[in-house]
């Protein structure tokens, strides 16, 4: 059983327009950052990767020249030649999830979104997008930093430095806010699983009593 369809009210029907609207957008907008993130990362000097580096006062310019500032430098970017095969693939990797996770939630929320206009709420269609959307949340960010972690290994190898380490704890404590917010998606998916079984029921009751009359 697909679901019961009702007509949206205008407002429902906007908001539905207007998060379909956003969500081409954003699609155009994350394939643009694509293509600029693997154009940084891969360049003719070699990959372009932020290290750590110990903590020391630098001078700079910003706004092309215009301002000179004064700082702490915590980071700096190498470019490494010789990356091995796994550390490349793993930065290949990285880059191709921060690509697709994107482009799988706002598909997620299209897909509910153009069933919020057409007037079908309870549907396993929108279930399925809830859960789509909270395990992407959920596991992407973890792949992206352990990969990411893979390819600071192998750069940092192949510009002189001794091995990285596993994943820190921190790095993972920055995740935390997407990972609720998969958690969150993912009962919302399960509360549309109920509303589904109920209206299920419902409609059951419903074609019984006119069974009855």
């Amino acid at each position: 059983m697909s679901g019961l369809a009702t007509t949206p009210t205008r407002s429902q029907s906007a908001d539905a327009i207007t998060v379909i609207l956003f969500g081409a957008a954003a699609v155009i907008v994350t394939a643009i950052s694509t293509v600029l993130r693997v154009l940084s990362t891969f360049r003719d000097q070699g990959i372009a990767w932020s290290i750590p580096i110990d903590e020391q006062p630098i001078d700079a310019t910003v706004d092309s020249g215009a301002v000179s500032v004064q700082g702490i430098a915590q980071h700096a970017m190498v470019f490494a030649t010789g990356v091995d095969a796994v550390s490349t693939a793993a930065i290949i990797g990285s880059l191709a999830l921060w690509a697709i996770a994107p482009l799988i939630v706002i598909v997620g929320i299209m897909v509910v979104a153009g069933n919020f206009l057409r007037g079908r709420f309870f549907v396993r269609s929108n279930a399925r997008a809830f859960d789509t959307i909270g395990w992407t949340l959920v596991l992407a960010p973890m792949l992206i930093v352990m990969l990411e972690n893979v390819g600071l290994n192998g750069v940092s190898a192949a510009v002189g430095l001794e091995g990285g380490g596993p994943v820190h704890p921190i790095e993972f404590w920055s995740i935390v806010p997407i990972f609720a917010t998969g958690v969150a998606v993912g009962l919302i998916a399960a509360a549309f699983r109920q509303g589904i079984r109920l209206q299920k029921t419902n409609t059951a009751l419903a074609n019984d009593t006119k069974g009855l009359v």
